[in-house]
């Protein structure tokens, strides 16, 4: 970021710096996270509970207009952040491969399709980044609570970007007292950053 200030290519903005301090964070708390059971761990530490963090690392979610940088500055982050498994993906892409995969456990008639969607999500990823995070459809509405939950409760550290707070996604939406645990589930799990200036 001061790279690209330095270069002219962007102007300093302290609104994008606070966003800089807040990835920044993010990233020596992911470089120095160690799940709890994780094989590692030594013998005395899985015997006594320790060698591993007991929760997951509180994501981030950064809102704000159209044009403010928070594309660039999650692809900064991203790029700098040394996690093995690490997946950056729109938003929209993402719920469309979503909805394919719960069809394609539903074929196996074997419950519930979410648990194992989760578990696949998270064998791959323990960083997801999403860029424009909307929500306009009561299908995904429907399924975002219970999926991220599941995703963050194993473990998964959530990065998106959205040009609304979280207390405007879905707005005026069909049943949206359904699509509410989900608006408190990123207010509660995930910090939330107004990225909104001149």
């Amino acid at each position: 970021y001061q790279a690209l200030i330095a270069a002219g290519e962007i102007e300093a903005d302290p609104a994008q710096a606070a966003a800089v301090e807040a990835y920044g964070r993010l990233e020596a708390d992911l470089a120095d996270y160690r799940p709890s059971g994780r094989k590692s761990a030594g013998l005395l530490g899985r015997l006594f509970g320790g060698g591993g963090d007991s929760k997951p690392i509180k994501g981030l979610y950064v809102h704000g207009e159209v044009g403010r940088g928070k594309t660039m500055l999650m692809d900064l982050f991203f790029d700098a952040v040394a996690v093995n498994r690490k997946r950056r993906v729109h938003f929209h892409e993402f719920m469309l491969e979503i909805h394919a995969r719960l069809a394609e456990e539903r074929k196996k008639e074997l419950g519930d399709p979410i648990p194992p969607v989760v578990a696949a999500l998270a064998d791959g990823a323990r960083l997801l980044c999403f860029d424009e995070m909307v929500v306009n459809n009561t299908a995904d509405a429907a399924i975002m609570s219970r999926l991220f939950a599941g995703l963050i409760d194993a473990g998964v550290t959530v990065v998106t970007t959205s040009n609304r707070p979280p207390s405007d996604l879905y707005k005026n939406g069909i049943n949206r007292s359904l699509f509410l645990p989900f608006i408190e589930l990123i207010e509660a799990r995930l910090d939330v950053l107004s990225l909104n200036g001149p």
